[in-house]
């Protein structure tokens, strides 16, 4: 594997932290150059660590423990606005932000051999999310710059549903990629087993939202609710059309002014629950005369 972890175990460990899904695809088209997907390299002769080779006071990113030091690489990338810096519509801008605004190397900025090669990397990377076949192994050993370390060829092994069109909202390819991947460590087994619960959870939350959207259309206030605020619709028009007219005489100032209010009292009724025991329209006539007595039982 590559620095003791999975490449599919790396693109979790991303989403988990918070990268979304073009973000996390574009940061890794840079590790591909960076580290070879490798968690120990150590390059630019012993001053950058790790899967983007962060440069500087890193050494404590690569221990000797590959699950541990990429959750650590990834949280220092996050702090350091890595997930930002790889803004963009689609894994390639994001490939490219990522090397001109995170990266920085020589050829880093757009146009540059770096930036192009980065950029290229996103169609790989984008192959194996799309057929779910996620490269075993990466680079071995230590890198020895930024931007030299390679990936060679290696067989890819099936991790997830083949087929699935690459698509950030896809929650049954996600659920089905979290539950097959090659995870290494509790760490990062918790991570796919959080990550199908999260999923699973949304869909709950929105099919009892569905429910409840369904059992409101089943008491009959409702109905007669959604009817008053038709019938404020149908009314309010010729009233505005009559009180257009007020100023060339006739009769239109006062049935504008009453097609107006009748239309104020069906939207008031509209917008405000009902008593329980309002089943009809007797039921409704009945709460409009206790109103007008100055009794009103609707409530906001």
């Amino acid at each position: 594997m590559a620095g003791g972890v999975s490449v599919a175990s790396i693109y979790h460990e991303l989403i988990a932290q918070g990268a979304s899904t073009v973000e996390a695809l574009g940061i890794m088209a840079n590790m591909i150059n960076e580290s070879g997907f490798n968690t120990q390299a150590v390059g630019d002769q012993g001053t950058s660590f790790g899967l983007v080779q962060q440069h500087g006071n890193y050494g404590y990113l690569v221990t000797g423990n590959p699950q541990a030091d990429m959750v650590k690489q990834i949280q220092t990338l996050k702090s350091l606005g890595g997930f930002a810096a790889a803004s963009g519509n689609t894994p390639q801008d994001a490939a490219g932000n990522f090397a001109a605004n995170y990266e920085r190397c020589v050829g880093c900025q757009p146009g540059g051999a770096q930036w192009q090669g980065r950029v290229a990397n996103a169609n790989t990377v984008v192959g194996y999310f799309k057929s779910g076949k996620w490269p075993q192994a990466g680079g071995g050993g230590a890198a020895s710059s930024p931007g030299t370390a390679q990936q060679g060829p290696q067989p890819a092994v099936l991790t997830g549903f083949p087929g699935g069109a690459w698509d950030p909202l896809n929650i049954p390819g996600e659920v089905a990629r979290a539950l097959t991947a090659p995870l290494s460590g509790a760490v990062s087994t918790a991570t796919g087993i959080e990550g199908v619960m999260r999923a699973l959870g949304g869909i709950a939350a929105d099919f009892n939202a569905i429910v409840k959207d369904i059992e409101w259309l089943f008491v009959p206030n409702h109905w007669i609710r959604i009817g008053a605020f038709a019938g404020g619709v149908v009314i309010l028009i010729p009233g505005l059309i009559q009180l257009s007219k007020a100023g060339q005489g006739g009769t239109g100032l006062p049935v504008g002014i009453f097609l107006v209010t009748l239309a104020a009292i069906l939207f008031f009724i509209a917008f405000h629950n009902l008593p329980d025991d309002v089943k009809d329209i007797q039921g409704l006539l009945r709460l409009i005369s206790d109103g007008i007595r100055g009794g009103w039982k609707v409530s906001g």
